[in-house]
C-alpha cells in the first residue's frame, strides 16, 4: 500500500506575530531588563538595587571616557581651575550656577562624542568615508561647545580677575588664596608629568591628591562656597582617578584626598584651638 506523501508546511499568511529574533549573548542582563524582555521588578528591595546598578553603569561609562579621551582629562583640569578662581574672585552664585551648566554641558558632548565614535567603529569595523564624516562632526560638535563655554566664562571671569588682581587690598587677605589656585594647578601638572615620565605612581599619587584637597579645602572655607568644594572634589578625584589610567584602585586617589581633608581639619584644629 504505498504511503501518502506528507504535505511541505506553508507559511502562516493569516497575520499570526512572528518569533522575536534570539537575543545577542553579549548583552548583559542590565541590557535585556532595558530591552523589555525582563520586566522592571516591583521589590523595593530589587528597586533600590537596580537604581544603585543604574548608577554604577552611567560612572563606568564616564571613567572609560575620562581613561581613554585625553581631552575629556583636559575639560576636567580646566573645570577644576575655572572653579577655583570662580571661588576666590567672589563670583555671584547665578554666574557660578552658570558657569557649572557649560563646563557640565562639555562634559556631556564629549561623552557623546566618544559614544558615536565607538558606535561607528562597530557598525564599520574598515575605513569609509561615511565614518569618517560622521566622527568628524561629532568632534566638531564638541568643539563648538567649547569655544562658546570658552567664551562664557571670558565673560564673567576677565572682569573680575583684573579687577581682583589690581586692587590692593586683596594682597592683603587673599594671598593664600592665589597660592591655594597654584597649589592645584602644580599638583594637577605635576602629577602628568610623573606619569609622562614613568616615575613610580604610587608614591607621588597620595601627597599629589592630599594638596590638592588641602587647597581646594582652602579656597572653598575662606570663600564660602561649599558647593563648589563638592564639586571641585569630585572633579579632582575624577581627574587623578583618570590619570592612573586604572593602573591601580579608585581607592588611592581617594585615600589621598581623604588624607588632604583630614590634614587640612587638623591644621584649623590646631590655629583656633
Amino acid at each position: 500500500m504505498a504511503q501518502k506523501k506528507r504535505k511541505a508546511a506553508r507559511p502562516r499568511t493569516d497575520g499570526a506575530p512572528k518569533p522575536e529574533a534570539p537575543l545577542d549573548p553579549l548583552l548583559g542582563p542590565h541590557m535585556r531588563g532595558a530591552a523589555g524582555l525582563e520586566p522592571e521588578s516591583s521589590h523595593p528591595t530589587f528597586m533600590a538595587k537596580q537604581v544603585v546598578m543604574s548608577f554604577w553603569y552611567a560612572f563606568d561609562g564616564l571613567f572609560y571616557v575620562m581613561v581613554t579621551q585625553r581631552n575629556m582629562r583636559f575639560h576636567f583640569c580646566m573645570a577644576l581651575w575655572v572653579m577655583s578662581f570662580a571661588v576666590i574672585f567672589r563670583l555671584p552664585a547665578l554666574h557660578k550656577a552658570f558657569l557649572f551648566m557649560i563646563i557640565t554641558f562639555v562634559f556631556a558632548m564629549e561623552v557623546l562624542n566618544t559614544c558615536i565614535e565607538n558606535l561607528t567603529n562597530l557598525m564599520s569595523p574598515e575605513y569609509s568615508q561615511w565614518a569618517k564624516i560622521a566622527k568628524d562632526t561629532a568632534a566638531a560638535a564638541v568643539l563648538v561647545v567649547s569655544i562658546g563655554s570658552v567664551m562664557a566664562a571670558g565673560y564673567l571671569l576677565i572682569g573680575p580677575f583684573f579687577h581682583t588682581l589690581l586692587n590692593p587690598d586683596f594682597w592683603k587677605t587673599g594671598t593664600f588664596e592665589i597660592v591655594g589656585v597654584a597649589v592645584i594647578v602644580s599638583s594637577v601638572l605635576g602629577f602628568w608629568l610623573t606619569r609622562a615620565l614613568r616615575w613610580p605612581m604610587r608614591v607621588f599619587l597620595i601627597p599629589f591628591c592630599a594638596a590638592c584637597a588641602f587647597a581646594i579645602l582652602h579656597i572653598s572655607v575662606r570663600g564660602g562656597d561649599w558647593l563648589a568644594c563638592c564639586a571641585m572634589f569630585f572633579f579632582s578625584f575624577l581627574l587623578f582617578n583618570s590619570l592612573t589610567r586604572r593602573a591601580t584602585s579608585p581607592l588611592w586617589p581617594l585615600a589621598g584626598h581623604a588624607a588632604g581633608a583630614a590634614v587640612y581639619a587638623a591644621v584649623t584644629f590646631a590655629m583656633f584651638r
